[in-house]
């Protein structure tokens, strides 16, 4: 028994769950960040996996959360930049739709303006030399180099801050109008059409133009002409002036009074024509999502350390309950209010409760000693903390704790979706970390 799956299950994938996000029901995914503690080796963190016990360790390390709603995420492909002399691959009705997925099939191209062309013939597998620059919404254009490209769309001004990086753009098709050329691509994209027919023998003798070519299938009005090349007295190639309608296949015929051989195959549009449904054109089975963190937002999270540890954790409890937490921002700190006078405690050092570190009834790691307020913020806590004597293990500060706020999360809650190990970033208060990330389905 056989079976192949279809690209469209991919992006079928990344669309449930991008509209998961989005929906009025939705699922709450939030960004989480954390891990004060150093890697062993600094300049190359830990490579992460997701047993149980990293995704214990995740939910110790972790500082706060962000939650990432439906205007976070974009459809995404590849980005293959225009790069003069490189041979692209052109659209063929005879791929596999899952070749869109082979990072050596450059059908579509990104241009230095942040145009999206995709590229119908190229020439015979000529190099490109000429960059397509023309935004027609009509149907196709071919530049001198001899290639045929069909422009798609064009990334705009919130796209190209938020969502492109230097591996991945981002793809969409429209619903509506959003007054974009687009939108003029999409309603003037025609189903079942014939925009190249390639030619696959030149054949032999042909002394005269008297070429017809003769198109028959199932759809409507296609019309082609020959061009000959005198010196070989060859088929040179296959002109379509009149793209047609309605094909879902197509057989082409070269008749002529004096030479033979020539054949040519007619290469019909995708569903709904070229420009039609971008998204599933090229292949946008990828989600960017785009999320900032913003100094302490509005106070909730901590700048007074760094962190080495990013994870995306779907549907987390509130602390203490089976409510999924729907907040906007939170802190996963356990914060205690102390009093008493002694030496300060130091960030990055464990306090801890009872007679020693090592048999400790409650510890932590010092995210944020505020002196001023006696308040310290502590991650990779184990054990319940109680109002009494909290001892530095380095410093041997030791104050009483006086009142206790747990975290925002039930730790251990939801299911996590991903998660990545970095070398440290140092957060500040006048400082937005800009994270875009990107997961293929």
């Amino acid at each position: 028994m056989t079976a192949a799956h279809s690209k469209n299950l991919d992006i079928f994938v990344a669309k449930q769950v991008k509209e998961s996000v989005s929906e009025a029901s939705p699922s709450n995914v939030f960004l989480t960040f954390g891990k004060t503690s150093a890697w062993p080796n600094e300049s190359s963190p830990t490579q992460p996996n997701t047993s149980v016990v990293v995704i214990n360790d995740i939910w110790k390390n972790m500082i706060g959360a962000k939650r990432i709603y439906g205007n976070n995420i974009r459809h995404a492909i590849p980005r293959i930049d225009w790069t003069y002399g490189n041979v692209y691959a052109a659209y063929d009705d005879l791929q596999d739709s899952l070749d869109l997925t082979n990072p050596s099939n450059h059908f579509y191209i990104l241009t230095s303006e942040y145009h999206v062309f995709k590229c119908l013939s190229n020439n015979g597998g000529a190099q490109s030399t000429v960059m397509p620059n023309i935004l027609v919404t009509t149907t196709h254009f071919q530049t001198s180099d001899g290639y045929i490209w069909k422009y798609m769309y064009s990334l705009n001004a919130e796209e190209k801050l938020r969502f492109v990086t230097t591996s991945f753009i981002p793809v969409k098709t429209l619903s509506e109008s959003d007054n974009s050329q687009q939108w003029n691509v999409q309603q003037n994209a025609t189903d079942g059409a014939i925009h190249v027919i390639k030619l696959t023998n030149s054949g032999n003798n042909y002394t005269e133009n008297d070429i017809v070519v003769s198109i028959t299938g199932d759809g409507n009005y296609a019309n082609a002409y020959a061009v000959l090349n005198t010196t070989s007295n060859t088929v040179q190639s296959i002109v379509v002036d009149n793209l047609g309608y309605g094909y879902t296949h197509a057989t082409v015929s070269l008749l002529s009074s004096t030479g033979s051989g020539a054949t040519a195959r007619a290469i019909i549009s995708p569903p709904g024509g070229h420009g039609s449904d971008a998204l599933t054109e090229l292949g946008g089975s990828y989600l960017i999502f785009n999320i900032q963190i913003r100094d302490t937002e509005n106070g909730i999270l901590t700048t007074h350390n760094d962190y080495r540890q990013i994870a995306l954790i779907e549907d987390p409890f509130f602390y203490g309950t089976t409510n999924t937490c729907s907040s906007l921002v939170v802190s996963q700190l356990t914060v205690l209010n102390l009093n008493g006078t002694s030496v300060e405690y130091s960030e990055d050092e464990w306090v801890y409760q009872g007679s020693s570190l090592s048999t400790a009834t409650f510890k932590g790691y010092v995210t944020e000693w505020d002196t001023g307020n006696n308040i310290i913020k502590l991650s990779q806590t184990e054990g319940t903390p109680t109002k009494d004597l909290l001892i530095g293990s380095n410093t041997t500060a030791g104050r009483f704790v006086t009142s206790i706020t747990n975290p925002t999360l039930q730790p251990r809650s939801g299911h996590l979706l991903y998660t990545d190990n970095l070398t440290a970033i140092q957060r500040a208060d006048d400082q937005a970390e800009d994270y875009r990330i990107v997961l293929n389905f």
